[in-house]
């Protein structure tokens, strides 16, 4: 039977202004994930970072459930090995990067001959298993790598990838806070119903003011454009010494700074022409303990290749 291995980058969402609208796909963590046919049924096998959290239920996995909608009334099964490179419940994309492998993996060894949009759309399905609902920010960046907008109108997604300028890097503090199982679920209930018409444009005004900075090659734009009104205000709560943080990361010179995802991670964007990243995360990882809090840190440049496959497609051997 035919099998096949793609790897997937991790990814940051929002970068402020932009929620459930932006992502930048990163170099810093992987997920592989091997595909090989047979006969019936689905089978998911985890290993790596913190496999043993990671259920291998079908419908409780991103990447089982995105194999389980694709194969529908279609006469073959799946074995699914899926390595678990990405920090867990961090804000990292861990889960859409393994929906996003699935979905890019399937697509290449069955010949769905689906479109850049069709993947992202089935990979965003399968975010409902770690998330309770499709979003497709993070699975975008995962899959065409870069700077990536998403356009969501019911179930019609729309993808656009932007290369990010060459001097962009980012630093990432990744603070070790004790989160729910269902993080993003618990991330996206404390968001309000409602919020004020002033907000509402000027965040608005700094969602294109950073999408302008990457058409422009702008690392300065980019990161006052990450200003956001609408989402931060609320979760930056569930994140213990989150506004000092951020201060350090921008005294450091970060040209902006923001929570990653649903955090906790918080990322910071740098122009490597003017300032060390390496700096700004050491700031970034001495301001949480200043607070408390146990932090590990790292530095990363985008990802600009996306999923990939690894190998060619080749027939398993028993």
């Amino acid at each position: 039977m035919k099998k096949i291995s793609v790897r997937s980058p991790c990814s940051s969402a929002n970068l402020g202004s932009g929620f459930d609208s932006f992502g930048l796909a990163l170099e810093a963590f992987h997920d592989t994930l091997t595909i090989e046919l047979t006969d019936e049924g689905i089978e998911v096998e985890v290993t790596g970072l913190e496999a043993e959290k990671i259920p291998s239920d079908p419908e409780r996995n991103t990447a089982g459930l995105v194999a389980k909608s694709l194969l529908k009334n279609r006469d073959v099964g799946v074995k699914i090995q899926l390595h678990k490179g990405i920090p867990l419940r961090m804000g990292l994309g861990s889960s859409g990067a393994s929906a996003a492998a699935c979905a890019y993996g399937l697509n290449e060894i069955l010949n769905l001959g689906l479109t850049r949009d069709e993947i992202v759309r089935w990979a965003a399905f399968g975010e409902k298993a770690a998330a309770g609902e499709s979003h497709a920010d993070n699975v975008a960046a995962s899959i065409l790598g870069g700077f990536t907008i998403v356009r969501t109108i019911g179930d019609s997604i729309s993808a656009v990838r932007l290369d990010p300028p060459p001097s962009l890097e980012v630093a990432l503090a990744l603070p070790r806070i004790e989160t729910a199982e269902d993080k993003t679920a618990t991330a996206r209930a404390i968001l309000p119903k409602r919020v004020s018409f002033r907000d509402a444009v000027l965040n608005a005004q700094n969602a294109a003011y950073l999408v302008a900075g990457f058409h422009m090659g702008s690392i300065d734009m980019i990161g006052r454009g990450m200003m956001d009104l609408l989402v931060e205000p609320y979760r930056k709560r569930l994140i213990p010494g989150y506004e000092e943080v951020k201060r350090a990361a921008l005294k450091a010179g970060a040209a902006g700074a923001a929570i990653s995802g649903a955090g906790p991670a918080v990322i910071a964007i740098i122009d490597s022409a003017k300032a060390s990243a390496l700096d700004v995360a050491e700031a970034m990882g001495e301001a949480f303990r200043d607070e408390g809090v146990e932090c590990e840190v790292c530095c990363s440049k985008p990802s600009f290749k996306g999923t990939e496959r690894l190998d060619k497609i080749e027939n398993a051997v028993d």
